[in-house]
């Protein structure tokens, strides 16, 4: 901005900054009063004015447009050799004082000093937005594996995480491998630019990526799981899953909402064919005689699958179908539920004497809760039965964590993994949670970064080398879950909290 009342002056000083070969776009004014409003209406990096002006001089629109901007870079122009004039300048943040008449070279020389000024500012605020990302993602990670409020709190004394409490969906994207690590940050860039609808997006494993929608976002969420699968295959070259959640209220719901976004990605395991995960359909959209049938026939794949997990939730989604009046055939559904135990006890490998007793008082029940207690305790039974050998489950979790332990530095999927412990990667991954309390993702991301902690206190090795040898192929990313895991990066721990560790 060039604040002048002389349009003599104005074009002078244009031509110099002009000569200057500086991708400027400049804006005139004819006095203090003019600039101020145009200044309120477009940002401004640099401001050049007369000291002498009708209706606001140079120094009371310094003064206005401090309040504005304290880091815009201002510069007087003044035929005024006047000291007192520079140290009124000075006192309201004016980086440099020219007289007049303007001297070239000594305009080229202010302007290089103003614009290393600007470039210092730019990274500096660079810098700071970088360690803000930061610091979301670390709190929203921690607030996400804990579920604490008190996370909430530490967040709010350094960070604006109001878009918490207006998280309305989100969206879990799953890679088979370490897509995310290979991408890094450019991932995110790509995705908002495809997507142009407003989130927030958080990397948690090196396959795996949350994002968030405010509640005030109108699409239809199944479209845009599929935009986002196409666009990933057609831009990366790179199969994905995505799971969407059901919709959230408040921020309270978020670490839930991860937990049915884990419990949908788990379909994966089970139906291949599909790429796309959604909670059941509402139930307002839906005639009240197809759900109940739906749950039955998820309930009969739950069974020859072995996932508990499903056909508890399913049983529970075929109760709640009851509870609100659902219409349906008593006869077809004891009927079917009568086939669901019988599948069960046969699956267990239950000679037929042995439940007789239960299909015969199936049909001899007058309603459907009767019908439902016998499902449920047959259910209970088949869970059991399927995990009765808890030194077998713990076993098979033993042979996981050895393998992990011994193949760390190396790439393992969860499909290899399996193949390697002789057990599908659903049912590993169903055991391992039950008896670790976390995924099998999550076990060797901390495992790997346990091993770098330790290295980092032990060796002198070079963070690249400590990366290499932990399993992660990406050192910027590695750096990056460091930070996210412990709080700081890897420098700073060797140089703070390892030399503690190592006493």
């Amino acid at each position: 901005m060039i604040a002048d009342d002389e349009k003599i002056e104005r074009k002078g000083i244009t031509a110099l900054l002009q000569m200057e070969n500086y991708d400027f776009e400049i804006l005139e004014a004819v006095n203090g009063k003019d600039a101020l409003r145009q200044i309120k209406e477009k940002k401004t990096d640099i401001l050049l004015s007369d000291i002498r002006m009708p209706f606001m001089d140079g120094l009371e629109l310094a003064r206005e447009v401090r309040k504005l901007d304290p880091d815009m870079a201002i510069v007087i122009f003044s035929g005024f050799s006047d000291f007192n004039y520079a140290k009124e300048a000075i006192r309201n943040g004016v980086q440099e004082y020219i007289l007049k008449p303007v001297n070239p070279q000594e305009f080229s020389d202010t302007m290089k000093k103003v614009m290393k000024y600007l470039d210092e500012k730019n990274e500096t605020e660079e810098l700071l937005q970088k360690n803000q990302d930061f610091l979301e993602q670390y709190f929203l990670l921690k607030y996400i594996r804990s579920g604490k409020t008190e996370v909430i709190r530490e967040a709010m004394e350094v960070l604006d995480v109001s878009w918490w409490k207006t998280v309305g969906r989100m969206i879990s994207i799953e890679a088979s491998d370490s897509f995310f690590e290979n991408y890094a940050g450019d991932f995110e860039k790509m995705l908002t630019e495809e997507l142009q609808l407003p989130l927030h997006y958080l990397n948690v494993l090196s396959g795996s990526s949350l994002l968030f929608f405010d509640r005030s976002v109108k699409v239809d969420y199944h479209i845009l799981a599929k935009h986002i699968h196409e666009f990933v295959q057609k831009s990366c070259g790179a199969e994905i899953y995505v799971a969407v959640s059901s919709m959230l209220e408040g921020e309270q719901a978020i670490p839930e909402g991860t937990k049915e976004l884990e419990s949908l990605m788990e379909n994966r395991y089970y139906r291949p064919d599909q790429w796309i995960f959604m909670p059941d359909s509402n139930w307002e959209n839906r005639e009240n005689y197809e759900l109940p049938l739906e749950m039955i026939e998820k309930m009969e794949e739950d069974i020859r699958l072995h996932d508990i997990t499903h056909l508890w939730e399913h049983f529970r989604r075929f109760v709640e179908c009851k509870e609100q009046g659902a219409r349906f055939s008593y006869i077809y559904m004891n009927f079917a539920c009568t086939n669901l135990v019988k599948n069960m006890y046969a699956d267990m490998e239950y000679p037929i004497e042995k439940y007789t007793d239960v299909i015969e008082k199936l049909f001899r029940v007058e309603n459907i809760q009767e019908v439902v207690e016998i499902l449920e305790q047959t259910i209970h039974i088949f869970e059991t039965t399927l995990f009765s050998s808890q030194s077998s489950s713990r076993s098979e979790v033993e042979k996981v964590k050895s393998y992990i332990y011994a193949h760390y530095q190396e790439d393992i999927s969860l499909e290899f993994l399996g193949k390697a412990v002789y057990l599908s990667p659903g049912y590993m991954s169903y055991i391992f949670k039950k008896e670790t309390g976390e995924g099998i993702s999550q076990f060797i991301r901390k495992f790997r970064l346990e091993k770098a902690k330790e290295l980092l206190c032990t060796t002198n090795k070079k963070i690249v080398q400590i990366c290499t040898e932990t399993g992660f192929t990406n050192a910027s990313y590695f750096c990056k879950s460091f930070r996210e895991f412990y709080g700081c990066s890897p420098e700073k721990f060797r140089r703070t909290e390892g030399k503690k560790e190592a006493v």
